[in-house]
Order: C-alpha cells, then sequence, then structure tokens
C-alpha cells in the first residue's frame, strides 16, 4: 500500500495509542523551516518541551530524522535512512535527549518518515540510481531493480506503481518483498533505538485531493465523494490506518467565513470523516504544508475558531506548532484541551448538532459540553440552563453540562 502524499510524500507515524478510539491529542513540533534553524531542530524544541507538555498532548509529531538529498532539507527526499547524524534538525545523540526529555514529561514522540520514495546517493556510468542505507554492510542498498517499473524518469525495473507517480524522486517498489523486509527492518531499528518503551501499532498517512468546488470556487455543499476516498483507502489498509482529515478542514475552512451551515451534511452529521468514521480521523487546522507553504492554508483570522471546533469533536486533534507558540494561542488552546479531556471526549463520542446557519454553529457532544462557533448571539432556547460556560473568545463559546 502506498500511503501517498499529492505533493510529494509519505507520512508514517509511529507511537503508541491504547485505542484508535481513546481521547488523544496530537502536536506538530515542526514547521517547514525548522530545518533551518540555527543551532539545529532537535535542541531548540527541547526548549520547548514543558510548554508543549502543559498543552496536555500525549504524542509530539517529529519531522522525519534520517539524511535528505540537500534539495530537501526538511527530510522529505530521504537519501541514506539509517544515517541519523547528518540530518538538518541535528544528529542522532540529540534527537534522543529530545525524545527522552518529552518522555520525562509523559508525551510520547512519533516520528514522520517517508517511504515511499528515495533519493539516489549518486548515478553509475550509465545514470542509473545508486542507493545506499548508511551502513558498512548492505543494508537499503539498491538499484534501479527496485524503482517501480513506470517510474520512467528514473529508469526503474522494478514493478509498477500501485500508486500515483510523484516525478521528484524514485518511486520505490513495494510489491517487492525485499523493501518491503529492509524497510520493516529499519523501521524496528529505529523505534528501538530512539523511541524506546513504544510499538508501532499506530500509522497515519496523508492522502490529499482537492474537495470539489463550485462555479464561485467555494467548496460544494456535499462532500461525500472526497471523504468517501478517504474512508476507502483506511478500509483498503485493512483499517489500522488513520488519516488527515482533509474533508472536515477544506469544509471547516470555507465554514468560518460566514458559512457555517457547511458544518452539517444531508444526514445531519459533521461533514468530514469524522462524520463516519472518525475513530480513524486526524484532525487539524493546518499543518507544515497548509500553514508553513500556504498550500490550502486555514484563513488567519479565523484559525482559533478551527481550534474550537477540533478540540470539542471527534476524531484525533493536532495541534500546530506555529500556532501555538509563535502566534500567541498557546492559553485559549489550553483551555480547550483541558476542558476536552475533563469531559472525556474521544475520537468516537457523539455530535448532536443543534443549530447550523451561516452566523452560527452549535453542538452538543457525548451530552458532556455544547459548542457555539460564529457571531450570532441569540441563541433562543438552544443552550439548556444546566450549562455553565467553560471558555469562550472572538465568536465563539464552551460550555460544560452540570
Amino acid at each position: 500500500m502506498k500511503f501517498l502524499h499529492s505533493i510529494c510524500f509519505l507520512c508514517l507515524c509511529i507511537s503508541i495509542f491504547p485505542s484508535f478510539s481513546s481521547s488523544a491529542i496530537l502536536f506538530q513540533g515542526f514547521k517547514w523551516a525548522s530545518s533551518e534553524k540555527e543551532g539545529g531542530w532537535w535542541n531548540f524544541l527541547k526548549t520547548k518541551v514543558p510548554d508543549i507538555a502543559d498543552a496536555g498532548v500525549e504524542y509530539v509529531w517529529l519531522p522525519p530524522p534520517s539524511n535528505s538529498h540537500d534539495d530537501g532539507p526538511q527530510g522529505y527526499l530521504p537519501k541514506r535512512l539509517y544515517d541519523l547524524d547528518t540530518s538538518k534538525y541535528g544528529n542522532k545523540q540529540e534527537l534522543k535527549s529530545l525524545v527522552a526529555a518529552f518522555r520525562e514529561q509523559g508525551v510520547k514522540s512519533i516520528s514522520d518518515i517517508v517511504i515511499n520514495h528515495r533519493t539516489a546517493e549518486r548515478l553509475d556510468n550509465n545514470g542509473l540510481s545508486i542507493f545506499e542505507g548508511g551502513t558498512p554492510d548492505n543494508r537499503l542498498d539498491w538499484d534501479v531493480s527496485y524503482i517501480c517499473g513506470n517510474d520512467v524518469q528514473f529508469k526503474g525495473t522494478g514493478n509498477n506503481d500501485t500508486g500515483d507517480d510523484w516525478g521528484g524522486a524514485p518511486d520505490v517498489d513495494h510489491t517487492n518483498p525485499k523493501v518491503q523486509q529492509e524497510l520493516s527492518d529499519w523501521m524496528n531499528w529505529f523505534t528501538k533505538n530512539y523511541v524506546e518503551k513504544t510499538s508501532p501499532d499506530f500509522t497515519v498517512g496523508e492522502l490529499y485531493r482537492n474537495v470539489e468546488l463550485g462555479s464561485d470556487g467555494k467548496p460544494l455543499a456535499n462532500q461525500d465523494k472526497h471523504r468517501e476516498t478517504l474512508v476507502k483507502w483506511v478500509n483498503d489498509a485493512g483499517g489500522v490506518v488513520t488519516t488527515f482529515d482533509f474533508t472536515t478542514k477544506m469544509i471547516l475552512g470555507a465554514a468560518v467565513q460566514g458559512e457555517l451551515w457547511r458544518m452539517k451534511d444531508a444526514n445531519g452529521k459533521p461533514p468530514g470523516m469524522i462524520g463516519i468514521m472518525p475513530s480513524n480521523a486526524v484532525t487539524f487546522v493546518d499543518n507544515h504544508d497548509t500553514g508553513s507553504q500556504k498550500l490550502w492554508p486555514f484563513p488567519d483570522d479565523k484559525v482559533m475558531l478551527g481550534y474550537v471546533y477540533i478540540l470539542t469533536h471527534p476524531g484525533h486533534p493536532t495541534i500546530f506548532y506555529d500556532h501555538y507558540i509563535e502566534w500567541g494561542l498557546m492559553e485559549p488552546i489550553k483551555k480547550l484541551t483541558a476542558i476536552r479531556k475533563r469531559n472525556g471526549i474521544t475520537a468516537t463520542s457523539n455530535v448532536n448538532i443543534l443549530a447550523a446557519e451561516n452566523d452560527l454553529y452549535m453542538a452538543n457532544i457525548g451530552n458532556k459540553i455544547i459548542v457555539k462557533i460564529g457571531p450570532k448571539l441569540d441563541l433562543g432556547n438552544l443552550l439548556p440552563p444546566n450549562a455553565q460556560v467553560a471558555t469562550s473568545g472572538q465568536d465563539y463559546a464552551v460550555w460544560e453540562i452540570k
């Protein structure tokens, strides 16, 4: 199975989750420019461990740790996978120190692993790719027979690609038994040596597809096809993988701009994956692609409304480094995570949508909390008398049901 990011890469995150239905919050601990940090990102992020842990997150998502091509210092053009000393983020000892610091605060580390494609160490006299794994032996030392046969740009001679092609680097033939074994061995080696006391039983894949747009350039009301594509992808993987809920992200980004009716589908449920397969949905507002690189970004002035939604609704919510550390949203986000945990909101909590209008979205989550998004102040009889305000801000409020 190819875990394909539509731009360029696979995103495979490994850590421990007690259950897909549990209440877990992720923190993306990097942005696109993190590899440029003076002194190294591993060392810098270590200074932020207490602040990140204080958000109540269980997992921190770290960028790809291996040696990467100079054209991809962010780690998404991997070369020598076993070489953790020449990453632009820092060396292996600094990484181990960072992981240990998070563990001391009760936060487990998630590694972003890129195995959809690899860049060659060099070309031979015939212009064919030669790969090196980064060890004295021949582990992950490959030739063009490990490249997909229909990857003509890189002269692959392996089996044809089972997923979409991406022209930025040789696509790896994942039907090759040796590829499967050597990559599995490498992931086990990494987990054993750098994420001790965890086991690789949770995966997150990125499968990006554009939502369908109307003639006005806005998302159509019915996005069933988009979310069903994600659901099918999860099911085809045996249901053991979660995926980033791009459907929710894209529709929510449009909805908070005065069209909150979009947050209720024809069946009265949330429109994204959280409406039909919440336990496999990783929800987010922005990440290192959509936020840092401004690829399909969430509206800057509505970002907090995005967090109000994902941190009160089912799915596995993700907090982005930029928003929490650099945008001054630390305190309001911490209030939301505390409410989520205090009320036992999980990946599968029930959602009862009370209102979905242009200027008001209101929902009861698990009969524990009520969330309101939008500028409308007249709530009529939607709010029960036993609801107490837990937090509020510009165009939002959250009540706990006592």
